[in-house]
């Protein structure tokens, strides 16, 4: 359910009407609580007011796209995505600062598989190699996010989020 383009003159971005769930790749799910017009250092343009339920943040995300602000995944996607934690995880460069940028570039585009494939492959990592104190705080990252749209999702808390997620990677995707 997209929204009237309150973009500066379009330009192909998505837009997002209020109520809509979507996804912030830097803080994890919310919704749409409005849309308002702000002059910033004299230019007027359109911000998506986004309320994060997760850490009870209110963001205000600039509505002409280069924000990486996504619609939520829907039932089918989640399930996707709870399958993809289970998969066999890839191999990722050995060095560590290539495999957060590897890893930082999935995080940024958003896709849900693509976030869940950044906390199925750094867990594995994890448990044979160790993680590098960014890669740690890319997995928790990950994991919120990836928690925060699923408990939006399947309107569950994060609690039950959660443990969707490691029964996931626990037990090769498949959840009860």
């Amino acid at each position: 359910m997209a929204g009237e383009d309150l973009t500066n003159g379009g330009g192909g971005h998505p837009t997002f009407a209020e109520g809509d769930l979507v996804v912030y790749p830097n803080h994890g799910a919310g919704s749409v609580s409005g849309i308002e017009r702000k002059t910033v250092l004299g230019e007027e343009r359109s911000y998506y007011v986004i309320y994060i339920q997760d850490t009870g943040l209110t963001l205000n995300i600039p509505a002409d796209g280069a924000s990486g602000l996504r619609l939520c995944a829907d039932e089918a996607g989640v399930s996707g995505a709870l399958a993809v934690l289970g998969g066999g995880a890839v191999e990722m460069p050995s060095n560590w600062n290539h495999r957060l940028k590897h890893n930082q570039k999935k995080l940024r585009e958003g896709d849900i598989n693509q976030v869940a494939e950044v906390v199925r492959d750094l867990n594995a990592y994890s448990g044979e190699h160790g993680l590098s104190t960014g890669e740690r705080n890319m997995f928790t990252k990950a994991r919120q996010i990836l928690i925060s749209e699923i408990a939006l999702v399947r309107d569950l808390d994060a609690l039950q989020a959660e443990a969707l997620v490691d029964e996931a990677l626990k037990n090769g995707g498949e959840t009860k």
